[in-house]
């Protein structure tokens, strides 16, 4: 009896030992990468939140103490509180434009009984261009001048528009060319989403005499909601980070009219080299975007 109590007690530390030893070595294995994330990502905003503190001179940093002097400005600064209003109206029409035509089209898809694989294929393919490339074309086809845009309106007797250099069409002309660019990665995302439904349900529905309307709205909508969820705090992340699309279309006009948060911290850190002001204003930026997405999904968990 005794030697069995030692033989299990052996076994027992060789089985500690060896999971001890797969701890070690898996913690081993994520330390490049946990090193390379801390010193290249986490290093540089906390680095950057300090700078906002100071106004940075290069020559001798990181410059002279000015407290919270770079906050009380950005929040004085009427040009960038008009650039979060550009950002909020920017998630608006990313909201009405591109976030409920992919769900709509993944849902006619799959309920598509041929051309299904076709669709997504042709759908899909121009998300796999670079982005910045088809935002250039894109910028081509709205030009009031030479652009497709207005030739197509003249062929149907329609007099043209100036589309960018308009403030009214601006913002159509920003998110509508977001329907091929990113439309067909979130056409995939959401198909994927629908192909976990059950299909019991759809059959017990269809027993039942429920109309497809009826069956989106009680199986299909709420077996994806933590999808549409997702995809929604991803869209608010996007529209508080957008900057890109902008400076190649419009570079914030016309008139300012389209200038966001990030476009404007960009052109205050490298065309007036005002890095700590730049700064100041991304860290804002982060924080309203943080602030929005962990009150988001608050609100969306309560509700579930």
């Amino acid at each position: 009896m005794k030697t069995e109590i030692k033989t299990e007690k052996k076994k027992n530390k060789v089985m500690l030992r060896q999971g001890v030893r797969k701890e070690v070595l898996g913690l081993m294995l994520l330390l490049p990468a946990l090193a390379s994330i801390l010193l290249f990502k986490y290093f540089p905003i906390v680095l950057g939140v300090f700078e906002t503190f100071f106004k940075m001179n290069i020559v001798k940093l990181p410059g002279e103490f000015i407290g919270f002097d770079n906050y009380i400005r950005a929040f004085t600064d009427k040009q960038f509180l008009g650039a979060f209003l550009h950002n909020a109206k920017a998630f608006c029409y990313s909201l009405c434009m591109n976030f409920w035509v992919p769900i709509v089209l993944a849902m006619l898809v799959d309920e598509a009984r041929r051309g299904k694989t076709i669709f997504r294929l042709l759908y899909f393919i121009p998300a796999c261009a670079p982005s910045i490339a088809m935002t250039v074309l894109w910028k081509f086809f709205w030009q009031p001048d030479y652009g497709l845009a207005n030739y197509i309106l003249s062929i149907f007797g329609i007099p043209g528009q100036m589309w960018l250099n308009s403030e009214s069409w601006v913002y159509f002309c920003i998110y509508f060319p977001h329907l091929v660019i990113s439309g067909g990665m979130n056409l995939v995302i959401y198909l994927a989403a629908l192909q976990d439904v059950p299909g019991e349900l759809y059959e017990a529905a269809l027993v039942d005499g429920v109309g497809i309307f009826n069956r989106i709205r009680y199986i299909t909508i709420p077996c994806i909601k933590h999808i549409i969820i997702l995809m929604l705090t991803l869209s608010i992340i996007n529209a508080f980070n957008l900057m890109e699309n902008i400076m190649i279309l419009t570079g914030g006009g016309p008139s300012n009219s389209t200038q966001t948060m990030l476009l404007y911290a960009y052109q205050q850190g490298v065309n007036s080299m005002d890095y700590s002001y730049a700064m100041t204003m991304t860290t804002i930026i982060f924080i309203v975007t943080m602030t929005l997405t962990v009150v988001f999904n608050k609100v969306t968990r309560e509700k579930d």
